[in-house]
């Protein structure tokens, strides 16, 4: 019988052109691919580059976090692609700008609430992308309408510092036009919030440790002192009131004894003006108050309180000047 089996088709053959077309397609192809691949390095050796130049910034100023901030700033601006960048720390409940690079001009306190894109971030504790904020700032953000109008910001991403899972501020960039951030930017910002973060807790605990060695060695000062004058207790005094007003940053230090109902001056240190060495006993002055109640007390601010809490130190006050004051009672048994 004949064979039924049909005879296979030979494969077709390009053209010079085609060939032509298809190569010049994977060129372009591959050039594409390139051009992504050295995008990819050049935003990757850039990244690195700014991370080692804050770690370097961190190794170099210990005790100093401005420059760090100000580091941080620049970088978050320039690597994120942003026309400025504004770090800021919370005190309390308000929220203060501690460093910022480009034209944003915030350099008052706010408080601290949802009605802003920073303390909403802080707040939440998350990362804010807002698109168009010139959409929202009405209905979501009224706290910054008027800086918005004026500025004219529009796309804005605002990232927390957090320690501990606590937020202690927030870095925030902007871009004029609206124009999304990418998930890169979005997930650089955090490692520059954590960057942030990092140089402030080095600057707090050096200065902790720096000041529990200055503690230590006052204490071991006055020790010292306190076994050369066993029977004279001035020498004491006096290094004790020396030590209390430089290691708490005190212009001043007063150290009083009660003898019956009046206070005596024992030792003084700083350039306060002393009036006369004994005063009557009272709860109308910080002093006779803290001594009375065997209570230390903190007072931010003495004027607003002298007619009312404390009228018999008004006269003193007024030729002082004193403003803030520390007073702790010298309690036995």
């Amino acid at each position: 019988m004949p064979s039924t089996k049909r005879p296979q088709s030979k494969p077709r053959r390009l053209s010079l052109k085609d060939a032509y077309v298809k190569r010049g397609r994977e060129i372009k192809e591959l050039r594409r691919d390139l051009q992504a691949r050295n995008r990819d390095l050049t935003e990757a050796l850039e990244q690195q580059t700014a991370t080692s130049e804050i770690l370097r910034v961190i190794s170099s100023s210990p005790t100093n976090i401005q420059p760090v901030l100000d580091t941080v700033a620049e970088s978050a601006a320039r690597l994120c692609n942003a026309s400025d960048a504004l770090i800021v720390r919370v005190e309390g409940n308000e929220v203060f700008p501690v460093a910022s690079y480009g034209a944003l001009s915030s350099v008052h306190g706010t408080q601290l609430g949802r009605g802003s894109p920073a303390g909403r971030a802080i707040l939440d504790r998350q990362t804010l992308h807002i698109k168009d904020l010139a959409a929202e700032v009405e209905t979501e953000f009224p706290d910054v309408e008027v800086f918005q109008k004026r500025l004219g910001h529009r796309t804005m991403l605002a990232t927390p510092m957090l320690r501990e899972g606590n937020s202690i501020g927030a870095i925030l960039i902007r871009r004029l036009e609206v124009r999304p951030f990418t998930e890169k930017q979005i997930a650089l910002l955090t490692t520059f919030a954590d960057q942030a973060v990092i140089a402030i807790e080095n600057v707090r605990l050096f200065k902790e440790l720096k000041e529990s060695l200055e503690q230590q060695t006052a204490t071991s000062e006055i020790l010292g002192v306190i076994a050369s004058s066993p029977t004279d207790i001035q020498p004491v005094l006096d290094a004790v009131s020396a030590t209390a007003a430089r290691l708490c940053d005190a212009r001043d230090a007063l150290i009083d004894r009660v003898d019956g109902d009046v206070l005596e001056h024992v030792a003084v240190y700083g350039p306060m003006p002393v009036a006369g060495s004994q005063r009557p006993l009272t709860r109308g002055t910080p002093a006779g108050r803290a001594i009375i109640d065997r209570q230390t007390i903190h007072i931010h601010d003495v004027v607003p309180l002298l007619e009312s809490e404390f009228p018999e130190a008004k006269d003193r006050q007024q030729v002082t000047g004193t403003r803030t004051v520390l007073v702790t009672p010298l309690l036995r048994e």
